[in-house]
């Protein structure tokens, strides 16, 4: 796939937010909806630059209301919020980010979809949402200022939407679970239909000086599926283990290629218009994860740690390539740990990693500069709990990432203030 195509790309699911904290506003004998989500503002040093950033702003409102038979039905709608510093680019990933195309929005949708919950025949949920892959990968996604780099689930450098790894676009979904061998098992399935179109533009692909063009609407991410499996041991304060696996078809063929004549980059001159395209592939992740703990930022120690292999689910930065895709094939890792001690759990301790390589000698072999693409990232951290709705804390990130993976931010000292809803 690589010699052939580069991108031009460069019930209630609740990870990202508590229903604990969830405010009612309208309550009746039929249906509750209400509103949830934080909003946050980080001082952040990075590259010697000090500047005021958003956290991760969101504001969620969900309806639930009884249906036939003990069917708990409705819908959340959740928004992202760039309220801060909107024209700052976004620099530090993992589940701050927006959609491809709604970056640098002032709001931009997160979730968005209608649900249907059963005791017996479990969860299903229809819309944008929260994807069986992040069932594991969200085992290390707690940091508050970064993280989310390398389970592979914020893939594409977005949030995960279009591959259905994140935020899933237009994903259906069923989760199930049941009591069995000592503690909890849980199954999830993800059904994803065609959720963007590719654009693929490559340089010196089929020529020395030519760019190759799919056109529009040729080429796109096809189905998807999903699968994730959790069993969780009653042993202490509770052990859990997860896979998961996500597989999206990508359809790259055309009999309307175009191929332009860039000897002089600035005026390229096109010289065939029917040529044929054939370069199919699949997009795949598959990550296992284990945590231990009450949760993150609760009572005691919480520790957890995810490892991940990857096919075509991992873009370098666009120009760092010559004559094939900056799609890559990788492996990564991540891992968080945090004790939490004192009255109302208002201290916390933490730490971890994110660890993203390349995994391709094809990709490899085309890259310009570097040999490899390598992300490392160390987190430590320290939060106060001022409030059961109040925290501060400061994040600390030493990067060792080479010139590709540290695209994002360098080494970063941060410290912000969280009110949630």
């Amino acid at each position: 796939m690589h010699k052939h195509i580069a991108t031009g790309i460069a019930g209630m699911v609740l990870l990202g937010a508590s229903l604990a904290k969830a405010v009612p506003v309208y309550e009746s004998d039929e249906v509750t909806l209400f509103i949830s989500g934080y909003f946050s503002a980080n001082q952040i040093n990075a590259n010697g630059d000090t500047f005021l950033d958003d956290g991760f702003n969101r504001v969620r409102l969900g309806l639930n209301t009884s249906a036939y038979k003990d069917w708990n039905v409705g819908f959340n709608a959740e928004w992202g919020i760039n309220a801060i510093s909107s024209g700052q680019p976004v620099i530090i990933a993992g589940n701050q980010q927006a959609s491809l195309g709604e970056r640098g929005r002032s709001l931009f949708i997160r979730q968005g979809h209608v649900f249907a919950k059963h005791e017996h025949w479990g969860d299903f949920v229809a819309g944008k949402q929260w994807a069986v892959y992040y069932d594991v990968a969200g085992f290390t996604d707690w940091y508050e200022i970064s993280g989310g780099l390398a389970s592979g689930a914020f893939s594409l450098g977005s949030d995960g939407g279009i591959l259905g790894t994140g935020r899933a676009d237009g994903a259906i979904t069923w989760h199930k679970s049941w009591a069995g061998l000592g503690g909890e098992m849980e199954i999830g399935l993800q059904y994803q239909a065609h959720s963007s179109n590719l654009d693929i533009r490559v340089e010196d692909a089929i020529g020395e000086d030519l760019l190759l063009e799919c056109p529009a609407g040729d080429c796109e991410f096809g189905l998807g599926h999903s699968i994730s499996l959790r069993y969780t041991a009653d042993i202490g304060d509770g052990l859990t283990i997860g896979t998961a696996y996500n597989r999206v078809k990508v359809d790259i063929e055309s009999t309307r290629g175009r191929v332009f004549d860039i000897t002089d980059p600035a005026n390229p001159i096109l010289i065939d218009s029917d040529f044929d395209i054939t370069a199919s592939s699949n997009s795949w992740a598959l990550i296992a994860g284990i945590k231990y703990g009450k949760g993150p930022y609760q009572q005691g120690f919480y520790g957890a740690v995810v490892a991940q292999r990857s096919q075509n689910n991992e873009l370098a930065p666009e120009g760092s390539t010559r004559g094939i895709t900056n799609f890559f094939d990788a492996e990564g890792s991540e891992s968080i740990f945090t004790y939490t001690w004192g009255l109302k759990d208002c201290y916390s301790f933490y730490f971890g990693h994110n660890i993203l390589r390349s995994d391709d000698p094809g990709f490899e072999e085309g890259l310009i500069e570097e040999d490899l693409y390598e992300l490392k990232k160390y987190f430590i951290g320290f939060q106060y709990r001022w409030s059961d709705r109040v925290k501060l804390y400061t994040e600390n990130t030493i990067d060792d990432s080479n010139s590709l993976g540290a695209a994002f931010a360098a080494d970063v000292i941060a410290v912000g203030m969280r009110v949630d809803i």
